[in-house]
């Protein structure tokens, strides 16, 4: 007997154990795909991001993860909003400024948003990029409202991009958003790799 045959190998010795090692990789991988399935259908879901109007936080065609059941939404949650109006007919990506029950107030003229007379302090939106025609007021153009006060069951959004971004400042193109609106609070950009980041953040 040679010593190649005096070494045969596990799987020429045991071709059942090699086959049953197989399958069960095969079971394994089947019931993480299931459960990949399941939690996409029912508790999250992937976002492609159309636009610039939650830039520099987000980009064109970002790869988003969403959690379709989440907790209370808050002020700097970044939400999913499915609404149709006169001028959107897509989902929209957008942050929480103010929730039920609190008072907005925009000031154009200092660029700042007050929540309960509380200015906030916002690090996230576009300050460094904005159009030439702008002259480097992030807040153009002013929207019809100025000061609201949000009833409960909707939140008051707007984008990070505040010269590109249709939002709550405007009344007859997205207004308030009903929570029904909303169908998912997005917590992870996920591609492309130089994107890569949570998307959680206190705002006070």
């Amino acid at each position: 007997m040679n010593e190649k045959q005096e070494h045969k190998s596990s799987a020429e010795l045991h071709p059942g154990t090699f086959q049953q090692e197989i399958f069960s990789e095969l079971k394994l991988l089947a019931v993480i795909l299931a459960v990949v399935i399941l939690v996409f259908q029912f508790a999250a879901q992937l976002i492609v991001v159309v636009g610039s109007s939650m830039y520099p936080t987000l980009h064109d065609k970002d790869l988003l993860v969403a959690l379709r059941i989440y907790p209370e939404l808050k002020t700097g949650d970044v939400v999913i909003v499915h609404k149709e109006t006169p001028v959107i007919h897509e989902t929209v990506v957008k942050r929480i400024i103010a929730t039920g029950g609190q008072s907005v107030e925009l000031d154009y003229d200092e660029n700042r948003v007050y929540v309960d007379g509380v200015a906030l302090e916002e690090p996230y939106i576009n300050l460094n990029d904005l159009p030439r025609e702008d002259e480097g007021d992030p807040m153009l153009p002013r929207g019809d409202v100025e000061t609201l006060d949000v009833p409960q069951g909707s939140v008051f959004v707007m984008g990070d991009n505040r010269n590109h971004s249709t939002d709550s400042r405007f009344t007859y193109e997205l207004g308030l958003i009903d929570e029904g609106y909303i169908t998912g609070k997005a917590v992870f950009c996920f591609f492309p790799f130089q994107h890569v980041k949570t998307l959680s953040v206190r705002m006070g």
